[in-house]
């Protein structure tokens, strides 16, 4: 369904969308606007690499997860491709000075994948939500949110839709799986809202498991103290919006493997077969 709306466009640009107006493929100067916020929205997405912490946890063998060699490439390359794929051509990855030189290596300013990659130092070790805090003055619009150890393959423009059609602060990808993992969080869900999420818990009330990969609106830092205190998103973030009934979760069909060792490295070799 279509909405019929006015808009003030300055004369210069009025003159050069109709030269896009050609009566063969763009037949009005309506269709003309259309087409280019259509591919605006589909290719100028922005996602953000969670990489800050204890430098330590995220190394495995003393080698850093997003560079782990997976039947040969490494895991940052893969999730390059994966965003690229989806839509999102601006790249922010926020980690320690040491993880973001060693990951540059490899991605560079992003230009060999088709993305504008921005690099971001974490200073000090304040918890995820404070990590995320280091973009607020760069984002103005939803953008998706995802650690570095996590290997994905599923339909993130489908988690986007749903996030921009009902506006929470914030959409978590969840995957049905009876392989429940002690390193995400559990959640229980009515329709679309998250009603509850554990982390880590010992007996979990359902199979549905929090992946930490989602898509976040720029009020979330409305939750996010300033100064040097210590702020994480599951524990002082989630269960507030939760009460106000503003966390959705969205269910995936597809692919996510948070990698913590050498055995999730091998399940990740084998669905890629």
């Amino acid at each position: 369904m279509k909405k019929r709306i006015s808009l003030t466009i300055d004369n210069d640009i009025l003159k050069r969308l109709d030269e896009l107006v050609d009566e063969i493929n763009t037949r009005s100067r309506s269709e003309a606007i259309e087409s280019i916020v259509r591919n605006h929205l589909k290719g100028n997405k922005t996602a953000v690499f969670l990489g800050g912490g204890n430098l330590e946890s995220l190394k495995i063998d003393d080698e850093f997860k997003p560079l782990i060699k997976i039947s040969g490439k490494s895991l940052i390359e893969y999730n390059m491709s994966e965003l690229k794929k989806n839509g999102f051509s601006k790249i922010f990855f926020i980690g320690k000075s040491e993880l973001i030189g060693e990951c540059f290596k490899i991605v560079g300013d992003g230009e060999n994948f088709g993305v504008d990659v921005t690099y971001i130092e974490e200073k000090k070790t304040l918890g995820n939500a404070k990590t995320l805090q280091l973009i607020q003055n760069h984002v103005n619009q939803p953008f998706l949110v995802l650690p570095v150890d996590n290997y994905f393959s599923f339909d993130l423009g489908g988690m986007v839709k749903r996030h921009m059609s009902e506006t929470p602060l914030a959409t978590l990808a969840v995957q049905a799986s009876r392989g429940y993992s002690t390193e995400l969080g559990i959640v229980e869900m009515a329709g679309d809202k998250i009603i509850n999420y554990e982390e880590k818990p010992n007996n979990p009330k359902t199979f549905l498991t929090a992946l930490f990969i989602g898509i976040y609106s720029p009020e979330i830092f409305d939750y996010i103290p300033k100064g040097d205190l210590k702020w994480i998103l599951q524990r002082d973030i989630f269960p507030k919006i939760i009460h106000e009934k503003d966390l959705n979760g969205y269910i995936i069909s597809g692919i996510s493997v948070n990698i913590d060792s050498k055995k999730d490295i091998q399940i990740i070799k084998n669905l890629l077969k």
